[in-house]
């Protein structure tokens, strides 16, 4: 029989703005967490056991823990965040049986970060039970290490927007991603447009970095553009002035496109986009699918016209918080 404690912890989503594929060559990245969150409940669960359900899917994940490893059945997609949990065991020191129910409102494969909304929501919920809540910095390398298991090769970005929620910078010091969180009070308005396609970043990442080894001095003019449209991004969002931001984003995802990993209903949805109002859209992740981000003077009527067209598209709130505990039950 499980306990009666209980804590449930959420944690924002992610809209990358500018820099996506680039933050992994010590380029700079700009992206907000916005309010579509990942919920996460916990429970003490069967003596060194993890039970996870997830929303996302039929089939939950069981299995036993080891000290370094997890061996279990059920759904393999749920199996990471099994082996990032004990990663998280094995950082706070301590370690109990658990049963996890993932209740996400981000959609899987979008380029929202899903799976660092739910590795923070997961992460603050089960540090919590165990008497050691993480915050920032610390919560930030616990996200990430569940990114690494997920996606091999990851930036800090979509953890950073789990974390702290708002406008987060991403830049590279002494060979180390360092995440910041801007000085920004303001909203944005930003309108997501998501595909019918899923995203796969990981796959993306890895096709990048294969033209990169082929055309090495090609690829890397790209990612050097990038990082100016980046940095000058950074400059006309604190200035307010969104304009400018539309019409980088507009350079930005031809300049991803370049890199192969937009696809043509992506392409098609910017130029629709851009048709019906928005000053600028692009990418928004990975690419291979997923969502595309627009910068809209009227949100509203994009969304109403692009709805129209038979797209689910919404307005997205900068989250004003990051990963934090919703509710706590029978902890003393």
């Amino acid at each position: 029989m499980t306990s009666t404690i209980r804590v449930e912890a959420s944690a924002p989503s992610q809209a990358f703005l500018f820099g996506e594929h680039a933050v992994l060559y010590k380029k700079p990245a700009l992206a907000a967490g916005v309010e579509l969150r990942a919920r996460a409940i916990v429970r003490e669960g069967m003596k060194d056991e993890i039970l996870i359900r997830s929303s996302a899917y039929k089939e939950p994940f069981r299995g036993r823990i080891f000290k370094n490893s997890i061996e279990g059945e059920g759904n393999p997609e749920l199996e990471p965040i099994a082996l990032g949990i004990v990663r998280l065991f094995n950082l706070l020191k301590k370690r109990k049986g658990l049963e996890i129910v993932i209740d996400s409102s981000v959609p899987i494969g979008s380029g929202m970060a899903s799976s660092a909304s739910v590795a923070a929501a997961v992460s603050k919920a089960v540090s919590c039970l165990l008497g050691c809540e993480l915050q920032g910095s610390s919560l930030l390398e616990a996200v990430y290490e569940f990114e690494r298991i997920i996606h091999g090769r990851a930036s800090k970005t979509g953890p950073a927007c789990a974390v702290y929620g708002g406008l987060v910078w991403i830049e590279w010091v002494n060979g180390q991603m360092r995440v910041s969180r801007m000085a920004y009070k303001g909203d944005i308005p930003l309108t997501m447009i998501c595909s019918k396609e899923s995203t796969k970043t990981k796959k993306m990442i890895e096709k990048v970095s294969e033209l990169r080894l082929r055309y090495t001095s090609i690829v890397d003019e790209i990612l050097d553009a990038i990082e100016r449209i980046t940095m000058t991004g950074k400059e006309a969002i604190l200035k307010g002035d969104f304009e400018s931001v539309g019409i980088l984003m507009n350079l930005n995802h031809w300049l991803l496109s370049a890199l192969g990993v937009s696809t043509p209903e992506l392409d098609r949805i910017v130029w629709l986009a851009r048709e019906k109002g928005a000053i600028g859209a692009k990418l928004s992740g990975g690419g291979g699918g997923g969502c595309v981000v627009a910068m809209a003077r009227d949100p509203d009527s994009l969304v109403f016209e692009l709805r129209g067209e038979g797209l689910e598209a919404f307005k997205i709130p900068i989250a004003k918080e990051g990963a934090r505990v919703d509710y706590v039950e029978g902890l003393t």
